[in-house]
């Protein structure tokens, strides 16, 4: 079954606004940029979510987008802009049992985590534009 979807943003928001942007560190830093396999750094993207819960409801959640890029993907753009991302993809990590170093079974995954290509701006007119380099 396939773990990764790409997301017709159009049909599951009612909208995107950019919160903030900054280097995604690596596992167990504070201060060390994470970079892919070739030497890309990695930024974590917040942005506001619209969209209608299970009960016909607005509702609104913060999600964290992951974007490799040689520059900043945020740079340019100001808190709340609508915003729309580039090859917008979520996944899930499956869920697993597994016992720790005392025996005791602990179930890790099962969590949802966003990346994109890029990010750009949906003002009409605005053509900032943010996309990975590499």
């Amino acid at each position: 079954m396939p773990q990764t979807f790409i997301v017709d943003q159009a049909a599951t928001f009612s909208g995107l606004a950019f919160l903030e942007s900054k280097p995604k560190l690596k596992f167990g830093s504070r201060d060390v940029q994470d970079t892919t396999s070739d030497g890309t750094p990695k930024w974590e993207v917040q942005l506001i979510g619209g969209f209608r819960d299970q009960f016909g409801q607005n509702a609104h959640e913060v999600i964290r987008v992951n974007i490799a890029s040689h520059r900043d993907p945020g740079e340019g753009l100001g808190q709340y802009t609508p915003v729309h991302m580039i090859r917008f993809v979520v996944g899930v990590t499956p869920a697993e049992k597994r016992v720790d170093g005392q025996g005791r079974e602990k179930i890790t995954g099962g969590t949802v985590w966003y990346r994109a290509d890029g990010i750009q701006s949906a003002m009409p007119g605005n053509t900032r534009q943010a996309k990975a380099e590499g």
